[in-house]
């Protein structure tokens, strides 16, 4: 519960939206900074402590208890916390009080095997979000706040200034991002390139350092500008101001491709969960099997008229489905069930 977090600053937004659907709603998260949430919403915080997992652990599960006997609530939703949800899960079992955990990961681990066995279901914003299948699982989109990602009225043509938003870590993948765009400039193209985002922590600050300390030196400088992380209100200005989204993170479907598909920027991705949904800008063979070398190259055959006509549809498309309102009525039918 924290505006200022780069990853989770959106979940202030979430909260507001499910608090619309229940008379009071109790939020106990593992930090909190600056936020602003309904007057039906309380905000409490275990202050969890990266390195004192069993010490953060039993803060989680006494808080828990604590504000189960002032309150007497009779739902749980766990929201991208699987390990606090797997904590609490045996109390609500006992209990009988429905737990519900929200979980967009591909990667398996046994907090997550715990929740799924102990609470009343697992929802994910696609079949490919959630390495478990079965009746428990729900596919319910993502929650994106489309007020803050107004739509471009057209796009911008030729394509030549490329962003990312997001953590700078190893599975993001920048240096391939990097290489991709220098071989279209080193075929002639004017390309230019600004990575926004910092370091998850400090097991990722090497690859940063590697990749900043490579692309200052020589030519590369002129064409790549890297900057850390913004608050998320600032994104939508940022994106603005570029022609492209680029992307090249193969795990779950991430937040950043759907905004930019809001604000009416051409994602350009090996994301497989992306592609699967929106396809490829291989547009006449609809193969979604390229590297992003190849859909770069799709991408730059197109025309003006092509470009835009296959943006339009995609934001349509996730519209349906990827929009925080809908999000927060499918959540709240299930919730509710």
């Amino acid at each position: 519960m924290d505006e200022s977090s780069q990853v989770f600053s959106h979940q202030i937004g979430v909260v507001n939206e499910i608090a619309k659907y229940f008379e009071k709603v109790t939020v106990l998260t593992g930090k909190a900074g600056t936020y602003k949430v309904l007057p039906n919403v309380e905000v409490f915080t275990s202050n969890w402590t990266a390195g004192k997992r069993i010490t953060s652990s039993l803060r989680v599960v006494l808080m828990f208890l604590k504000l189960l006997f002032q309150r007497r609530f009779n739902l749980v939703f766990s929201h991208m916390t699987s390990v606090h949800s797997a904590l609490v899960s045996p109390l609500t079992k006992v209990l009988r009080i429905k737990h519900f955990l929200w979980y967009t990961h591909t990667s398996d681990n046994l907090a997550l095997r715990v929740v799924h066995k102990l609470t009343n279901g697992v929802l994910t914003a696609t079949a490919g979000s959630c390495p478990i299948a079965g009746s428990k699982i729900h596919v319910v989109g993502h929650s994106i706040d489309i007020s803050m990602f107004k739509k471009k009225i057209k796009v911008d043509f030729p394509i030549s200034k490329f962003i990312h938003i997001g953590r700078f870590d190893a599975s993001k993948n920048i240096e391939l991002i990097i290489n991709a765009l220098k071989g279209f400039r080193e075929g002639g193209q004017d390309i230019t390139f600004v990575n926004i985002g910092s370091p998850s922590g400090k097991n990722h600050d090497s690859y940063y350092k590697k990749i900043i300390e490579n692309s200052n030196a020589g030519v590369d400088k002129a064409w790549l500008d890297f900057k850390t992380a913004i608050p998320r209100y600032l994104l939508s200005e940022v994106m603005q101001k570029q022609d492209a989204f680029i992307h090249a993170f193969e795990g779950s479907l991430d937040k950043a491709v759907l905004e930019a598909t809001f604000m009416g920027l051409p994602v350009v991705t090996i994301n497989p969960e992306y592609l699967k949904i929106f396809g490829s800008w291989d547009l006449k063979h609809k193969s979604t099997n390229h590297s992003l070398t190849e859909e770069l190259k799709y991408l730059f055959t197109l025309s003006e008229v092509e470009l835009q006509k296959e943006v339009d549809r995609r934001y349509v498309l996730a519209k349906q489905d990827y929009e925080l309102v809908g999000w927060g009525m499918r959540v709240s039918k299930i919730l509710k069930s």
